[in-house]
């Protein structure tokens, strides 16, 4: 055999897929340059005796790189880390720092003369505080700081997402954050008075970001759980139809979302409880939201132990040669971008979810605010209305799982549903201007408090399933590190603008305006998603430098294959062969085909004795069956009927066959019709 190795022109015209093979091809279009040709984006087949011995050891190597399946204990050590890291986001971000940062900048703060201290005792109190060089309306400091700290996540997130893709950084990345970040949360005991509220703004901004970070990486742990979890396995293994996995992929997914946000609201819940009833026998103090706030942060610390003994270290592709550790992700993340026109579905999603995500997450932050100084609400009733938010996420992560169960609904459709059933809420805020009703009462706060929670907790589940599902394999991190910035990155835009609002009219009720635009644009954008085309055409299989390695190594088991099935000889039988295969997987109408076979659902062995018949698009195959029958129908005519009359209108060809009694047997148009 001739060491030269020899390429496939993939310029030459489509073959025809009723051909096994597609033999008539003209083997001369076959040129000798290289060794590579394009499987999806490259495929590698080599001739040579020396690169064929190396196929033989890829066969092992390939084996041993396989997914461990997750284990229940795995799936207690994902569960628990939520149930540690949610009673930041129940508890602290949500609930108490905000009301801390605005009570410690008030007791610092001045009048708007900037110059007389600021009474807080007084009912819907308008005063100022420094901040940097300037000043801020004090309900407005809590929403800038949290606005820087999310636009210093937006760093993180891609400053490290792309590196936890690699080796086993995923869970050191994990935990380190989440160290630091339960450690700072604790350090809130040492804001001892007022005159430190921007020590507390500091805490702020680095318990956030951590926080943020530490959720990235246990979120891009959905999809590779969906992926080896052993009903998904067993489903594989059993040959199911397409569909019908992608319908267990999505239940799995679902479930494994749902039970991890029901823990963690439970979770947030007991030590919300908890720490109401501290503030309760402390009089509803500043120090006592403080000490709070520190209690979640020991919880975080304490139920950390979990998932750094149960979670195994998963191994993934190691950086690649020469790159740098600082600058990799974001590099990675610049190429990702550059992409966006094969992942249009996916971006479409993320932009509306940017939009959406901010919308709700600024929402909570302006009710509280809105709640304290427009209603005088006191903190025991704030603190009652925080606890009712988590315990109905609970029941409402359930309630819509089961709906969505009971009526067959896709994912995409419940976060359409969510997302209108939320816009209501601002809606019912703005009706206070013309109405004796609309946030008004104290006892609206806790209604407000049920509702939000019932759809808050749904929704994300969702939206994160439908995102999880969409991302190429080995690109979680990468991938949830942008839709993070969407997410809690992204909520430095409500902030920002509603502070403005703020600072302006002295009115938060002004915000609902906002609020409600920030509801209605996403849903227009997220009807406009195509879910089919995001998972299973080239939004799904997009190949990029992390992806090629792999796919190589698969192109060159399947030449393997090939070449073994052709008696190891490059003759006319290998050549069509492999013409075959490139031409369907490029093929831009059977988008299932490259799908199965770059996530392993086709084998490489299998997928080498696949004819052309058995690759064809379910399109292809349908056009197949009707020139079969239109073949069966002129045989039939030729051999046992007479006589055959042809109706040559051009608009509608028709076809008669009669029997040799002249009896009609058959009329029509339609060459899928039973003769």
């Amino acid at each position: 055999m001739s060491e030269k190795p020899w390429r496939l022109n993939v310029d030459i015209p489509t073959p025809s897929l009723g051909t096994p093979n597609s033999s008539t091809l003209d083997v001369n279009s076959v040129i000798t340059e290289n060794d590579e040709l394009s499987l999806g984006k490259t495929i590698t087949i080599t001739t040579s005796q020396h690169n064929l011995k190396q196929f033989y050891g890829n066969i092992e190597d390939d084996k041993g790189d396989e997914e461990p399946p997750v284990t229940s204990k795995e799936l207690r050590g994902w569960y628990m880390y939520n149930a540690a890291t949610e009673v930041y986001s129940v508890v602290a971000i949500t609930v108490f720092i905000p009301i801390i940062l605005e009570n410690l900048a008030g007791e610092a703060g001045f009048l708007l003369d900037r110059v007389t201290p600021c009474d807080t005792t007084i009912k819907d109190y308008k005063c100022v505080t420094r901040y940097g060089t300037g000043f801020v309306d004090t309900a407005s400091f809590s929403l800038y700081t949290i606005s820087i700290s999310v636009l210093i996540q937006c760093l993180v997130y891609i400053g490290f997402g792309s590196l936890a893709d690699h080796g086993e950084n995923q869970k050191k990345l994990l935990m380190l954050f989440s160290y630091i970040g339960a450690i700072s949360v604790i350090a809130f005991l040492s804001v001892v008075n007022s005159s430190l509220y921007w020590l507390a703004g500091l805490l702020t901004i680095i318990s956030n970001v951590c926080f943020g970070a530490g959720f990235v990486f246990y979120l891009a742990y959905i999809p590779v759980f969906t992926r080896v979890h052993p009903r998904v396995i067993e489903a594989k293994s059993s040959g199911v139809s397409i569909q019908d996995l992608s319908r267990i992929e999505e239940e799995v997914a679902n479930r494994l979302s749902s039970h991890s946000m029901a823990i963690g609201y439970a979770s947030g819940v007991l030590i919300l409880i908890i720490a109401a009833a501290i503030s309760y026998l402390m009089n509803g103090t500043t120090y006592s939201l403080q000490v709070g706030t520190a209690l979640a942060g020991a919880w975080w610390l304490m139920l950390l132990t979990f998932p750094l003994i149960w979670l195994q270290r998963r191994k993934s592709p190691p950086l690649p040669n020469g790159e740098n550790f600082l600058f990799y992700s974001f590099k990675r993340v610049g190429k990702t971008l550059q992409s966006t026109r094969q992942l249009l579905q996916t971006i479409k999603f993320l932009i509306s979810w940017f939009i959406l995500s901010d919308g709700f997450n600024t929402i909570a932050s302006v009710a509280i605010l809105f709640g304290k100084k427009s209603l005088n609400i006191g903190n025991t009733e704030l603190l009652i209305a925080a606890v009712l938010i988590p315990i109905s996420a609970f029941v409402g992560v359930y309630t819509f799982l089961f709906i969505q169960q009971k009526f067959e609904l896709s994912t995409r459709t419940m976060i359409l549903i969510l997302g209108t059933l939320h816009s209501l809420i601002p809606i019912y805020g703005l009706l206070g201007f013309v109405s004796p009703i609309g946030l008004k009462f104290t006892v609206e706060i806790y209604i407000f408090a049920i509702y939000f929670g019932l759809v808050l907790g749904a929704l994300q589940s969702y939206c994160r399933v439908l995102f999880g599902s969409m991302i190429p394999k080995g690109h979680e991190n990468e991938f949830f590190g942008l839709y993070e910035i969407t997410d809690k990155g992204s909520s430095w835009i409500g902030p920002l603008v509603t502070g403005f609002i703020g600072d302006l009219t002295h009115d938060l009720r002004y915000c609902f305006w906002f609020l409600l635009v920030m509801m209605i644009i996403p849903l227009l954008l997220i009807y406009t998603v195509n879910v089919e085309q995001a998972l299973l055409g080239d939004d799904k299989t997009t190949i990029n430098e992390a992806e090629e390695s792999r796919l190589a190594e698969k192109a060159r088991l399947i030449e393997h294959y090939i070449y073994r099935d052709s008696n190891f000889t490059v003759n006319k039988h290998y050549k069509d062969t492999a013409r075959s295969k490139i031409w369907n997987l490029k093929d831009k109408k059977n988008p299932k085909l490259r799908r199965n076979v770059a996530e392993g659902i086709i084998s490489e062995e299998y997928f080498a004795k696949m004819d052309a018949e058995a690759m064809a698009s379910k399109e292809r195959k349908r056009q197949n069956t009707m020139i079969r029958k239109n073949s069966l129908a002129s045989s039939i005519a030729v051999a046992d009927y007479k006589p055959v009359q042809y109706y040559s209108d051009p608009s509608e060809p028709k076809i008669t066959l009669s029997d040799r009694a002249g009896n009609r047997v058959w009329s029509g148009t339609d060459m899928d019709s039973t003769i």
